[in-house]
């Protein structure tokens, strides 16, 4: 059997479709529903966001989601520092308009600060895709000083239903959505601006239809929020636990980052030969250079698989291992010790 670790959304269940089909029939239902949503987002939308997660509606905008937000800010900026690793389309979206460069955490602020003009510099945390990590009080100094010093910085937080609550580091934008909670077919996020800025006319007008927007105002509340967390987060958190748990267990391994990912890295091997061989042991994983991580990398997701195919897919990882003589190992974590298989 093939284990997913793509990282495919989890289904909800059965009474949440049904009660979102009750909020939508009832959105379409009221009058309006087919006019032009206001500038930063249906009334009833904000308030929601502001009353589940402090969202301040003044400085709240209706997005699409982070792609789309992406697309909107493109060319705010003649440059566009981006994190790496990270979701490459990012940088993909930007560069239709700005000039971008790849760089590490460590090396951001340097760059911005040797720019000769304001750049933007975009990073996600908390648990960012792939390795799980988070802004530590070093890094969230540094971004606000360069906020400070006029670049404009975003912070992508799609990845906030998987870590403790995480407020933007001071002076800086914050950009999130339902995708990685609900499944990307939601397309439904907002941007939160730093105090004293004005929204820029391609953020003003790219929200989804009003009728989508109200059908989420109507849907989401607190009973509703921990449900979709029930389902769809929890058991993805438990699988990764169980993963890296399992290959401590085997191999001495430890992860650093958290979230529903992380990556594996072997050493000396092609990206195309790291994912055949993980499919050749059942194991369907994301490929590293979607997330512009180094050649050999491969990304492991835990949204498509339960805690006992989590240990399962340890055990195979852990006979991989061996078969790699010591050169697949975490990316961002401790060394292998030498390697045994699993049952």
């Amino acid at each position: 059997m093939t284990l997913d670790l793509s990282g495919p959304p989890r289904p909800w269940p059965d009474g949440l479709v049904r009660r979102f089909a009750v909020a939508q029939a009832r959105a379409l239902d009221r009058p309006g529903c087919w006019g032009t949503p206001p500038p930063q987002g249906d009334p009833a939308l904000l308030e929601r966001l502001a009353e589940l997660f402090s969202a301040p509606p003044g400085r709240t905008v209706v997005t699409a989601g982070v792609r789309q937000f992406a697309g909107a800010w493109a060319g705010r900026t003649r440059t566009a520092l981006v994190e790496r690793p990270g979701f490459a389309d990012i940088a993909k979206v930007l560069s239709g308009a700005a000039a971008v460069r790849a760089l590490t955490w460590e090396e951001l602020p340097g760059a911005a600060r040797g720019a000769g003009e304001p750049v933007t510099v975009w990073v996600t945390s908390p648990a960012r895709n792939p390795d799980g990590r988070s802004l530590d009080g070093a890094d969230r100094a540094a971004l606000s000083a360069l906020a400070a010093a006029g670049h404009q910085v975003v912070v992508n937080q799609v990845y906030r239903w998987f870590a403790p609550p995480e407020d933007p580091p001071a002076g800086c934008w914050s950009v999130t959505s339902l995708a990685k909670l609900c499944g990307g077919g939601s397309r439904l996020g907002w941007a939160v601006l730093p105090e004293g800025e004005r929204p820029p006319p391609s953020l003003s007008a790219c929200g989804p239809a009003t009728a989508w927007q109200r059908a989420w105002a109507g849907f989401l509340d607190a009973p509703t929020l921990a449900a979709l967390r029930a389902a769809c987060v929890e058991p993805t958190l438990e699988a990764r636990r169980v993963f890296t748990g399992r290959l401590g267990d085997l191999l001495g391994w430890r992860f650093a980052g958290a979230g529903m990912s992380l990556t594996l890295h072997w050493r000396g091997a092609s990206e195309e030969r790291v994912t055949a061989l993980f499919a050749e042991h059942g194991l369907k994983v994301g490929p590293g250079s979607a997330f512009d991580a180094r050649e050999g990398s491969v990304r492991l997701a835990f949204s498509g698989v339960d805690a006992h195919e989590a240990a399962q897919a340890a055990e195979r990882v852990a006979r991989l291992a061996a078969e790699a003589d010591g050169e697949l190992r975490p990316a961002g974590g401790s060394p292998a010790r030498p390697a045994h298989g699993g049952s």
